[in-house]
């Protein structure tokens, strides 16, 4: 019995003093406990930088990797990488260790990082960052879907921006994002492609629009969905349809965007001279 209880003394003290050396990466920086360097592994998300690690102090260290850290690209031309998954590592006294870190470019019009490339590690990113941050840590999406949301908020996009083909489950990332962005909630969803340019930057272009219109009829009638530009003009006819009287009815929308320029416009539904339903969106 004596030995038991003499174990779990040592094993609560252990556990105390552990917690006491659990400390953020940016105190163990400030204090110079441990020297630390990010290096990219060629990509601008998921799980595309490697953390370099090496304790300084003879004891061992707690550390935790804070989502919201801000990785600037030592070359300017190339993109900085924000942290969105926080980690917690146990360092042994003078002890290294390379682990992968998660994170997202923050700087779309930058070059993707070239394997090999280095970062300044030593700050934290804005307040916004860091909210999205924190959240994306939280909660997990598809690689995509949380890349375009670090996106939304640095480059100042639309929440409307964080969307796939299938996102029923997308709405409070949207919802954390406009709140972010001080934006209502786009009653749209804007479907993009991506992908990498020759001279290593990233493009993005619109797709698809996803949506719906609510619309009322008191008698079947032949509608037309049009898109009209700021200038009133039509841009696209979309679909010429029969649809039978309905209440609070609702049309799902599909739209090709593609060769579509940036700028507001307008959805409408029509039937002959009457609009029935329309909204905007903005590209």
């Amino acid at each position: 019995m004596t030995r038991i209880l003499l174990f779990l003394s040592v094993s609560i003290v252990l556990s105390l003093k552990a917690h006491q050396r659990s400390i953020s990466l940016q105190e163990a920086l400030d204090k110079k406990y441990v020297k630390a360097e990010a290096v990219s592994l060629g990509s601008y998300h998921g799980f595309c930088i490697e953390l370099h690690l090496k304790n300084l102090n003879k004891d061992a260290l707690s550390i935790r990797i804070e989502a919201g850290r801000r990785l600037n690209s030592i070359d300017d031309q190339m993109q900085d990488i924000l942290i969105v998954k926080e980690e917690l590592i146990v360092l042994n006294g003078k002890a290294s260790k390379v682990i992968l870190v998660k994170g997202y470019c923050c700087q779309a019009d930058n070059r993707c990082p070239t394997k090999g490339s280095k970062f300044g590690i030593h700050k934290m990113a804005d307040s916004s960052l860091i909210k999205v941050a924190r959240y994306l840590s939280l909660n997990a999406y598809e690689e995509g879907v949380e890349q375009d949301a670090v996106w939304a908020v640095s480059e100042k996009r639309s929440a409307a921006t964080i969307a796939t083909r299938d996102d029923s489950l997308l709405r409070p990332l949207r919802m954390i994002v406009a709140s972010i962005n001080h934006e209502i909630l786009p009653w749209y969803r804007i479907i993009s492609n991506k992908y990498i340019s020759p001279n290593n930057r990233i493009s993005s272009t619109p797709v698809l629009l996803q949506g719906e219109l609510e619309y009322s009829l008191q008698q079947d009638a032949y509608v037309t969905l049009n898109v009209f530009n700021e200038k009133g003009m039509p841009v696209c006819l979309i679909k010429s349809q029969w649809k039978r009287a309905e209440t609070k009815a609702s049309y799902k929308l599909d739209i090709p965007l593609l060769g579509l320029e940036k700028g507001k416009y307008t959805i409408a539904l029509n039937m002959k001279d009457e609009i029935i339903a329309e909204k905007e969106f903005e590209l």
